[in-house]
Parts: C-alpha cells; sequence; structure tokens
C-alpha cells in the first residue's frame, strides 16, 4: 500500500506527455539515419531519465503549492486526483527527501549520457531542472505568475524534443524543435484548461495564472486559438517539408477538437484537463505513426 501511495504521488498518468514527446525525437532521429535497433537503448535511457524528471516536478509542485497554502483541505485539486501530501500519508520531510532523491537520479543518468554526447547534455538538464523546480517554487513560481503555459510549451516542445534528438544523434538541430511546436501547444493547452477550471479558486489563493489574468471568457478563447494554432502549426510544418504529409493524419483527431472547443464555449466541464490531455494524446500519436510512415514512404 506505501508503494502505491508514492506511485500516485507522483502522478504517473501524466507521463504519456513525455512519452509522446522522447518518442517523436526517437522517430524524427530513426527518420534522419539513426539506426532504429543501436539507437534504441539511448531512446530508452533518455525516456527513463525524462520520465524520472517529470515525476520529480509533478511532487515538487505538489510540495511547493502545499508549503505556500495553494493546494490545501477543500482544493480542487483534491478532487480530482490523490494527494497524499494533503492526506498526511506522506510527511513534507519524506517528500522532499523522494524529490531530491529523483533529481539526482535524473543527473546521474544525463552525466552517463554526457559522457556519450558531451557536456551540452548537463546543460539541458540544468536548464529542465530549471523549469521543473521554479515552477512552483520562489522566487520565480512561472505557475503562479502566468508563465506556466509557456513553460510547459518549452518543456514538452523544443527542449524535450530537441534535447532527446541530441541524445540520439549528437547534433543540434532545429527540426525536431520546429517539429515539436504542435505537441508543446497542445501540453500547454492542457494546464489552461486546468487553469480555467480552477479560475474562481486559483483567484482566491492570490494566484495569477494566465486564465485568471484573462478571466473565464477570454481564457476560453485563448484556449479555442491555441488548439487552433497546433492544428495549424502542424499544417504549416508539413508545407514547409519539416514534418512528412503523413503527419496530417493527426486532423483525424479534429472532430474531438471542435467538439471539446465547443463544449469550453458553453461549460467548462470538472475534466477539463484530462479531455485534454486526452486529445493531446491522440493527436501526438497520430503524429508519431505519420512521421514513421513518413520515414517507411517518403513523400520528398
Amino acid at each position: 500500500m506505501r508503494l502505491k501511495v508514492w506511485f500516485l504521488a507522483a502522478r504517473p498518468w501524466s507521463f504519456v506527455m513525455t512519452v509522446v514527446s522522447t518518442s517523436l525525437a526517437y522517430v524524427l532521429a530513426v527518420s534522419d539515419g539513426l539506426n532504429p535497433l543501436t539507437g534504441l537503448p539511448l531512446y530508452l535511457l533518455t525516456l527513463l531519465g525524462l520520465i524520472i524528471f517529470h515525476a520529480a516536478t509533478n511532487m515538487a509542485n505538489d510540495y511547493f503549492d502545499v508549503k505556500h497554502g495553494v493546494d490545501r483541505v477543500g482544493a480542487p485539486t483534491t478532487r480530482y486526483r490523490p494527494h497524499p501530501l494533503i492526506t498526511g500519508e506522506i510527511d513534507r520531510r519524506s517528500f522532499a527527501a523522494v524529490i531530491a532523491s529523483l533529481y539526482v537520479m535524473v543527473f546521474l543518468i544525463a552525466g552517463y549520457l554526457a559522457m556519450l554526447r558531451g557536456l551540452l547534455i548537463i546543460v539541458l538538464a540544468l536548464a529542465g531542472f530549471f523549469f521543473s523546480l521554479f515552477y512552483t517554487s520562489d522566487p520565480i513560481s512561472f505557475k503562479h505568475k502566468a508563465f506556466g503555459e509557456l513553460a510547459v510549451f518549452l518543456v514538452w516542445g523544443p527542449l524535450m524534443v530537441g534535447g532527446a534528438y541530441y541524445v540520439m544523434m549528437g547534433t543540434l538541430s532545429p527540426k525536431p524543435m520546429l517539429a515539436s511546436i504542435p505537441i508543446g501547444l497542445l501540453v500547454a493547452l492542457v494546464l489552461l484548461a486546468n487553469n480555467i477550471r480552477d479560475i474562481e479558486y486559483d483567484g482566491s489563493v492570490g494566484i495569477t495564472t494566465l486564465a485568471t489574468l484573462l478571466g473565464r471568457e477570454r481564457g476560453v478563447e485563448a484556449y479555442r486559438w491555441m488548439m487552433a494554432a497546433a492544428y495549424a502549426s502542424a499544417l504549416i510544418l508539413v508545407a514547409a517539408r519539416i514534418l512528412s504529409p503523413f503527419s496530417l493524419l493527426t486532423f483525424i483527431t479534429l472532430p474531438q477538437a471542435i467538439s471539446l472547443a465547443r463544449l469550453f464555449k458553453t461549460h467548462v466541464p470538472e475534466a477539463a484537463d484530462p479531455l485534454t490531455a486526452q486529445l493531446t494524446l491522440k493527436f501526438g500519436v497520430m503524429l508519431i505513426i505519420g512521421e514513421i510512415l513518413g520515414g517507411i514512404l517518403p513523400l520528398w
């Protein structure tokens, strides 16, 4: 039971976003000449490191939100998922110790990869650590100063996809960073959905999210425009020959996106972020399948 509590504290259901971004980097690397078999161990080790990083980020987010009084008994987050810090199933000292241990594991993996690819891996890991720790920690606290969506876009978009591509290929390239834009936008959209739903509570505890800054009506409009931007960017990237034409398979998810946009216009549901996350996952899977097909049947 104790292990299950710790497992749930890491919010493992959110790891699919990291799997999508890292897998996109792997597929792009293979299409650029990486041997899929010899590159597989690097992909798996990178994915492991990034999932541990994601777990540490989730737990650090909870730790500092509890410390700042944002997450507490009765907060919206306690209605949607387990929160062992609030329920008292895990004490703060143990929670902090595990977060620190996870970060140590991340840098051990980064150190090993740096021996293979160079010190730039450490620089990338430090950049990720900066966003991870200061997402909710003082003195920056991106989430509480209306920069949460931007931070999430940068991390799950250009930083994660571009960084993972570098690990596997040994070179920096603008291609994976640009190719990551639709995914980065949609992962940021999950956060925006969450913040729109919780707009009243966040305002009551003094948090300035993008949603509280814009207000509910304009926040919903930003949600709709950001969603449209994800699909438009995929189309532009195909036209620019950065993504394969098969990546237009992502438009299979467009009816779901339109349905969500209409729903938000009339009523922001309790499951705002899980519904948006489902769209993001389906879009990401279609994008990866499209790039795999593009590698097998190149049209240009």
